[in-house]
């Protein structure tokens, strides 16, 4: 199995049936952004507008027109702040300057922060969050927690990829026990892991909700650290993780049953 791409080599060649089983056109929600508005209450004094994008997978494809509407999207949206939940890339890092130039337009007045997927430390850890921070502006948190503003004692918290990072969990358990966290990790599969009460909400990406679902079953194929958790908000021992969709795809680069999400979550 190659490393570099979630999506089997029989998914290739099953994709055609699903699309024909289930009545949906080859690639029909590959570029049908869903805007998905999540209303939480996690303890903070100030709300916000927190906007989430993920898994933009920029190569091979190079798709400066889909981007420049998801960036649009985005700040129609107004958000407080933007959170990236890694991937931008998917194996080839030649061209991120060109993404984070798309990437800068997106405005957030309280900040823009990432953290790295799998594929950016497969491809050049250093060259791609660089550029996002040199040229958007994007804040990389690599097991690194920032104040999340206006709310006393809670943070951001960025924790690395748990598949090909060197995720360092105890940026919690080395916390205040008062403060509380809204922690970013790429792989969802982490929420098993991540059980420290001060964190109060998860958000994760990594597993482009299968991008292929088929009807009463749900994803075809998924990821390494994405097996357990596929899409959407979930709630254990008070611990709350959201994944998100994300906007773009690998091989074979197309999404059916599975629409690219732009997460907007109004936070209290």
């Amino acid at each position: 199995m190659n490393r570099r791409t979630f999506v089997q080599g029989a998914l290739t060649t099953t994709v055609c049936t699903v699309a024909g089983a289930s009545g949906i056109a080859y690639g029909h929600d590959t570029h049908d952004l869903e805007v998905t508005r999540v209303p939480l209450t996690i303890g903070l004094s100030q709300p916000l507008r927190v906007i989430t994008l993920g898994d933009i997978h920029f190569d091979p494809l190079y798709e400066v027109e889909y981007i420049t509407r998801v960036v649009e999207t985005v700040n129609a949206l107004r958000p407080d702040i933007i959170l990236y939940t890694g991937d931008f890339i998917s194996a080839h890092a030649d061209r991120v300057k060109y993404l984070a130039d798309l990437l800068s337009k997106a405005v957030a007045p309280l900040g823009c922060f990432a953290i790295p997927g799998n594929h950016e430390h497969w491809t050049g850890l250093e060259l791609i969050m660089g550029s996002m921070a040199e040229r958007a502006g994007i804040r990389t948190l690599i097991n690194e927690s920032v104040p999340l503003p206006g709310n006393k004692a809670f943070y951001l918290s960025g924790i690395d990829s748990f598949w090909s990072g060197k995720p360092d969990m105890t940026l919690i358990s080395r916390s205040p026990m008062t403060s509380r966290h809204i922690v970013l990790v790429h792989e969802p599969d982490s929420f098993a892991q991540l059980v420290d009460p001060r964190i109060k909400l998860q958000i994760s990406g990594h597993t482009h909700g299968g991008q292929v679902r088929l009807p009463l079953f749900g994803a075809l194929v998924l990821p390494h650290m994405g097996k357990h958790y596929e899409a959407g908000l979930y709630e254990r021992d008070g611990r709350k993780l959201y994944v998100n969709r994300g906007i773009g795809t690998l091989v074979p680069n197309l999404r059916i049953n599975c629409r690219p999400e732009i997460t907007v979550f109004e936070l209290s």
